[in-house]
């Protein structure tokens, strides 16, 4: 069987491109979780101004509506699961379904003050989760777009092609 060898020899523009695409290489992961996390960030302001305006009924207040946006943020991935969750959780693991309940037109049910014998259903009457973030979802698609444009820029300029 007849054997062929071949070397490359790789020029300047190579070396330049090689050198761009491991800076980019390195720096993406931190410059996308950093713009997906600057992204989210007003769509989890508009979500916490929305939890804690939601109608309260009666003249005291337990401050639900306070802990509920207190527990909402941002995790960001750009590892084997690359994306952007918003997560809400309660400091006491009981109320952890409250703030799914209080974004859900069927409310959620708990105990009046405790009492397992004395149920209610609570409502609040709309989305302050899914609705905000659904409506921001092209802000965030547009800042990943824009870094990815930047760095095929990055390793198009290395190349000396515009």
């Amino acid at each position: 069987m007849a054997r062929a060898d071949f070397e490359v020899i790789t020029g300047e523009e190579f070396q330049r491109v090689a050198t761009a695409l491991r800076e980019v290489d390195s720096r993406l992961p931190g410059q996308l979780r950093s713009e997906l996390r600057k992204a989210a960030r007003p769509l989890v302001a508009r979500a916490k101004a929305k939890v804690r305006a939601l109608p309260t009924h009666g003249r005291s207040h337990t401050g639900l509506r306070r802990r509920v946006a207190a527990g909402v943020g941002i995790r960001v991935s750009t590892s084997r699961h690359p994306g952007v969750t918003i997560t809400t959780k309660m400091a006491d693991p009981s109320e952890a379904v409250i703030p799914r309940g209080m974004d859900s037109q069927r409310g959620w049910r708990h105990p009046v003050f405790g009492d397992t014998d004395n149920w209610v259903t609570q409502h609040t009457g709309g989305s302050w989760f899914r609705e905000t973030f659904a409506d921001g979802r092209d802000e965030v698609q547009a800042s990943v777009r824009q870094v990815l444009e930047n760095a095929a820029q990055t390793i198009a300029d290395a190349g000396g092609r515009m």
